[in-house]
């Protein structure tokens, strides 16, 4: 054989032999992904997850009433709001035709989803009582979806509470004669915090009270910072003998703060102490009492029945 010959052979024996070594490898590496546990293919199209539901409003939730600021409202940023956000789906001129949504012309003030020709889902017919006011449009932008739970308005809303004042003072321009302006007194009610809610009197349950469940948990809740026995000094807190009856916050040669300095000098009824036991920084904002307080209705007034018999003159509770 010549030379040119085996060199030929020589290069088909490399050739073959590198060949077979990436064909072997090939194998290896697919036999080790399919058996290689690992993340799952991923599917050709995904979707996205569905948006959480928002919560419905309820009087928990707390909207801030835009009665107040309706009648220094901005309505040129009302306006423009509305032509960015809502002209979209809605027209605004008298007579205008329903498009996604319907007509808003005289709606602030007219019949809550009743626009003659447009088609309402059953979401929004329930909640169609009565007539657009402050309020309700208030609610109804603030957040469609929990004003209506399925109604097909997908609007996020409107969170600013200013701003929601600059849409609907604008939106009530929108009609021959617009809705009349919130009264001062008006104004002042929606401005107002809420009244505290009064505690229903805590004397029905001294018939059935527990005395000793009571003293149990002062003992276990209470002495580590008050004293109990006669005479006691005052500790974190102050001596409790007699407390029941005595004047609020006026224990001798304690210091307490100005929180409930406030409050001091009026006598420890049992419903005072009750509203005392249940929140103390809710009775006396600032107070540096740092005790959640006893929720239970019976058990405060176990422990107060317990208070009232440590004493030398228990009073006569109701």
């Amino acid at each position: 054989m010549s030379k040119s010959g085996k060199n030929s052979l020589l290069f088909n024996k490399i050739a073959a032999g590198v060949l077979t070594t990436g064909l072997i490898l090939w194998g290896v590496n697919r036999v080790t992904h399919v058996f290689t546990p690992g993340e799952p293919p991923k599917p050709a199209a995904t979707q996205p997850a569905p948006a959480p539901s928002p919560a419905p409003v309820t009087a928990s939730t707390a909207l801030a009433s835009i009665t107040p600021l309706i009648a220094s409202a901005d309505v040129a940023k009302g306006q423009a709001l509305v032509k960015q956000q809502c002209a979209a789906c809605h027209t605004l001129t008298p007579g205008g035709a329903d498009g996604m949504g319907p007509n808003l012309y005289n709606a602030v003030g007219g019949p809550m989803f009743a626009h003659a020709g447009f088609a309402y889902s059953d979401a929004v017919k329930a909640k169609a009582k009565g007539n657009w006011d402050y309020d309700n449009l208030n609610a109804w932008l603030a957040a469609p979806q929990s004003f209506a739970p399925g109604t097909r308005m997908f609007y996020a809303g409107i969170k600013n509470t200013q701003t929601r004042a600059d849409v609907v003072a604008y939106l009530r321009t929108l009609a021959a004669t617009p809705l009349a302006l919130p009264s001062a007194t008006q104004a002042s009610a929606a401005a107002a915090p809420p009244p505290a809610a009064i505690p229903p009197s805590i004397g029905p349950l001294f018939a059935s009270v527990d005395i000793a469940k009571g003293q149990a948990l002062v003992q276990q809740q209470c002495a580590a910072c008050h004293t109990l026995a006669k005479g006691g000094a005052n500790g974190m807190g102050p001596n409790l003998y007699g407390i029941v009856g005595a004047k609020a916050f006026s224990a001798p040669g304690f210091s307490y703060s100005d929180a409930v300095k406030a409050k001091s000098g009026t006598p420890w009824t049992a419903d005072a102490l009750s509203a005392w036991l249940q929140s103390p920084a809710t009775y006396a904002p600032g107070t540096r009492m740092f005790y959640p307080g006893i929720k239970n209705d019976q058990t405060r007034a176990d422990v107060i029945a317990y208070l009232n018999k440590n004493s030398d003159n228990p009073a006569k509770l109701p």
